[in-house]
């Protein structure tokens, strides 16, 4: 079964890791290995959503891949299990192996967000040319909990549409979406930031009501050992990558330059 078309433009590649192979959607790719790639993990593993800004990222001089990570993007097998920790370790080794000696910033939004930060806090034992960025990063402590998450979901979403995802990466997911979820109510990512080493940008649309301005700064104040901490509002509601493109990747190309100083 197929999903929604996501462009000529866009490259379906597979990677070999031990025990498993990881799909992506590439765009750019033809530039120098100076050039920042931005590695893009989506939140709840539905891929299709992250390709506006992906191209919004290649049209300012950047390369862009998404990772499929757990792997709702095809009927392929899975490529790891649906939980925050083996996405953002896959995203790493997926980083070791295949953007050996050039820049990169991880890019995760919603439970995409805490698997990304899981990946730069393995990344940081070994590289310093990255950078995090943390979009619409789940969850506020006091939504922890199904009903709480329950009543904030229509406001969180109040400037997107349904056509915004692929509804066969929702079918594909079915299950392991809901694990996901738990995996990521479960977490705690303003004390595992703590740990971070990295350059972070933390970022959210003004109207994600997942993201309110408290939860932004604590997730930003937490991040003490970072060198520079970056915040910003952008447009739009949850899923501004699909509806704000443009803005994301403007504040992305900022970290792309700090992930080419590193630190």
């Amino acid at each position: 079964m197929t999903g929604r078309d996501v462009g000529s433009d866009v490259r379906l590649q597979f990677t070999s890791l031990p025990g498993r192979v990881v799909r992506s959607l590439a765009l750019g790719g033809d530039r120098s290995r100076a050039t920042p790639l931005v590695v893009i993990l989506p939140g709840l593993g539905l891929p299709f959503y992250t390709v506006p800004t992906a191209r919004a990222l290649v049209a300012r001089g950047l390369d862009a891949t998404v990772l499929d990570l757990p792997g709702f993007g095809s009927n392929l097998p899975r490529a790891t299990r649906p939980t925050i920790h083996a996405m953002g370790m896959t995203a790493a080794r997926w980083v070791e192996t295949q953007a050996v000696g050039r820049p990169v910033v991880v890019l995760g939004h919603s439970t995409g967000g805490q698997a990304a930060l899981t990946a730069a806090l393995a990344l940081s034992a070994r590289r310093r040319d990255f950078s995090l960025v943390l979009a619409g990063t789940t969850f506020a402590p006091e939504q922890r909990r199904v009903h709480r998450l329950a009543l904030a979901t229509p406001f969180a979403y109040r400037h997107d549409r349904l056509d915004q995802l692929d509804p066969m990466e929702v079918y594909r997911g079915r299950t392991g979406i809901v694990a996901m979820l738990h995996s990521g109510l479960r977490d705690a990512p303003e004390e595992r930031i703590a740990h971070l080493p990295a350059t972070v940008t933390v970022t959210a649309g003004v109207h994600d009501a997942f993201v309110p301005t408290h939860w932004l700064d604590r997730l930003a104040l937490s991040a003490n050992t970072a060198p520079t901490v970056r915040t910003s509002r952008l447009g739009g509601s949850h899923n501004n990558l699909f509806t704000h493109p443009d803005e994301v990747a403007d504040l992305v190309l900022l970290a792309a330059e700090d992930a080419t100083r590193g630190w």
